[in-house]
């Protein structure tokens, strides 16, 4: 069942109401103290996306490719960063490993979490935070339920929408977006919902597919993209400016392959378009 200190950070994706409860009836769900919305708890994981109306013709599929690789996720991932993406899963690893590190026992969110598998490896008894991790798929949600229940750390999954995350105003300390972006229909308001759900000064990581960096990757890109996969990012260039627009400061990143790895600190402060600088 949800953790009192995960209700306490919780708000109505509705109408931002900041009193979430647990109901009373036969089937678990999550109620809305201001506008009586119901949210169903499936399997231990709330249903936190708001209503809403049937996607439009046209609209990216996403999450329907994410339920159904779901199952072979954990196989294919890796064979395609290798041979697609011509960046090592490791690195990956080392990504969460500091981004976990951050957190030095606040919340730490990651969004999308997928299967969980690049998390699940780094996660060690000295680490000392609470895990979320959002995603808008049920089988990923399902698969990384099952794969994190033998960590040492608390940890709560839950589905929302990148673009209206269910959480209250700077509750987290660290943020990981691990080959997220590129998959975002609306970048810009998932990276303000980022930076908002961040504590100032709060960590911002991740990594997103990026064009012209590798011919295999791009052939790979443009078809994710013609059939309505992906909202695809241009370039390394495109995505910093997006993620420097939304307020995050002091951002570097690397290149491997197709793969781009930033990170930043959230600020309030205006941001200028000036391109940052490249990870030592």
């Amino acid at each position: 069942m949800i953790q009192p200190e995960v209700l306490d950070i919780l708000k109505c994706p509705s109408c931002g109401g900041l009193e979430l409860t647990i109901g009373s009836g036969r089937r678990p769900d999550l109620i809305c103290s201001d506008c009586d919305s119901h949210y169903p708890i499936v399997r231990g994981i709330p249903d936190l996306v708001a209503p809403e109306s049937p996607p439009l013709p046209g609209s990216y599929r996403t999450e329907t490719l994410s339920n159904v690789i779901a199952g072979i996720y954990n196989f294919v991932a890796p064979v395609m960063s290798l041979a697609i993406w011509r960046c090592s899963p490791l690195r990956y690893v080392d990504h969460e490993n500091r981004a976990l590190g951050r957190a030095r026992g606040g919340i730490y969110l990651e969004a999308p979490i997928g299967t969980g598998l690049a998390l699940a490896p780094v996660v060690a008894d000295h680490h000392d935070a609470l895990i979320l991790g959002v995603d808008k798929s049920w089988k990923m949600l399902f698969k990384a339920q099952k794969r994190l229940s033998k960590v040492s750390l608390p940890f709560q999954l839950v589905r929302a929408d990148y673009s209206n995350l269910p959480f209250r105003d700077g509750v987290v300390r660290s943020l990981q977006s691990l080959n997220g972006l590129h998959g975002f229909t609306d970048r810009v308001s998932a990276l303000a919902e980022f930076h908002r759900c961040l504590e100032d000064q709060g960590f911002f990581s991740g990594s997103a597919l990026v064009r012209a960096q590798t011919d295999v990757a791009d052939v790979v890109l443009e078809r994710y993209e013609r059939y309505g996969i992906y909202p695809m990012l241009r370039s390394t260039e495109f995505l910093l400016q997006e993620v420097r627009a939304a307020g995050f400061d002091d951002v570097s990143f690397s290149t491997h392959g197709a793969v781009m790895f930033f990170s930043g600190e959230r600020s309030d402060a205006t941001l200028n378009q000036d391109f940052s600088r490249p990870a030592v």
